[in-house]
């Protein structure tokens, strides 16, 4: 790699780490923007880019939320590991920008000896380390405040003073030429919120464990990706688990995935969402759309959801392929 190209993305992810960015994981993209939950995750593809992910979803009650991720991976090959940063911020039509942080992460690449473990798997451990700044309501202009010209009378607008925490996530990519796994754990050290410490120390951790799997055949290739997480509970009768599966088909320059969403927690069991995205490679760049949907009107939160990314790779492939990943580099 030439080292000019080094030094200005150094300094672009120099830039990012001083930045503002919250975590946020991609609802419709999620299969292929999967470092965002997990940057080991880079280590699939072994590509330096930068993407820019917009969401935006609307409940029955017409209220919307959204966010934007601004995120970029540099695969330092000489060296076998990776740096990784995102930018983001979360919003909602009811008080407008809600949260921003910054996050920061090395994924080192490490091939493992085939007298241990089956052949051709390479491990991507990684660690983050994420700084939240939190938007305090002081920041808002609430209704009895705009009619009076007087600081609102809302007693949670007086006590409120967010501040900012730094938290840190791990987790781990395993691949070789078909099948892949990865974990992470999720907020490692995040703020207490309460007084019950051992609750919040509960509460607070969450994890993801997905399963892939690819195959090449002689027009078109299919990924099949199962994903599973969960938050653990405060107590018995309160849980959160989800899964979702994404079925991928490749056809050179242009793919398709379909994702099927499942809850099973206290508020619902069973399909939730089904949702559609489309995503065509024109030399470095990439471009996608999709959208998701609710199933049924029992869902715990019904919402509608499209989404958007755009992607600029350094690192030009030459050729196209109808796989995910590739053993060697620069795929």
């Amino acid at each position: 790699m030439n080292i000019n190209r080094n030094k200005i993305l150094l300094i672009l992810f120099s830039f990012m780490s001083t930045s503002i960015y919250t975590q946020n994981a991609s609802k419709i993209f999620y299969s292929y923007l999967l470092e965002l939950n997990n940057p080991s995750l880079a280590g699939l593809t072994e590509v330096s880019h930068l993407t820019l992910v917009s969401n935006q979803t609307y409940d029955l009650n017409k209220r919307s939320y959204g966010y934007e991720n601004f995120l970029g991976t540099y695969f330092f090959e000489e060296n076998n590991f990776f740096l990784g940063s995102k930018i983001s911020s979360n919003h909602f039509s009811d008080i407008g920008l809600n949260s921003m942080s910054v996050d920061v992460s090395y994924t080192h690449k490490l091939k493992l000896s085939d007298q241990f473990f089956a052949k051709n798997i390479t491990l991507y451990p990684h660690i983050t380390a994420s700084y939240s700044f939190p938007i305090s309501l002081s920041d808002v202009l609430l209704e009895d405040e705009i009619l009076s010209g007087s600081p609102s009378l809302d007693p949670l607008y007086q006590l409120n003073n967010s501040i900012g925490y730094l938290d840190f996530n791990a987790g781990f990519l395993l691949k070789n030429q078909n099948y892949m796994l990865g974990l992470t754990i999720n907020n490692l050290r995040q703020a207490n919120t309460a007084t019950d410490e051992e609750n919040i120390a509960r509460i607070s951790r969450s994890g993801d464990l997905i399963f892939g799997y690819q195959r090449e055949f002689n027009s078109f290739g299919i990924f099949v990706l199962g994903s599973y997480f969960h938050r653990p509970s405060i107590n018995k009768e309160i849980t959160f688990s989800s899964f979702r599966l994404d079925q991928e088909f490749m056809f050179n320059s242009f793919r398709i995935n379909v994702f099927e969403e499942f809850n099973m927690n206290t508020f619902q069991t069973g399909l939730r969402n089904i949702g559609l995205s489309l995503r065509y490679t024109l030399e470095e760049f990439d471009f996608g759309i999709g959208y998701r949907s609710p199933i049924g009107t029992n869902s715990f939160n019904n919402e509608n959801s499209f989404e958007a990314f755009f992607r600029y790779n350094f690192d030009f492939l030459g050729f196209l392929s109808n796989k995910r990943w590739e053993d060697d580099s620069f795929f």
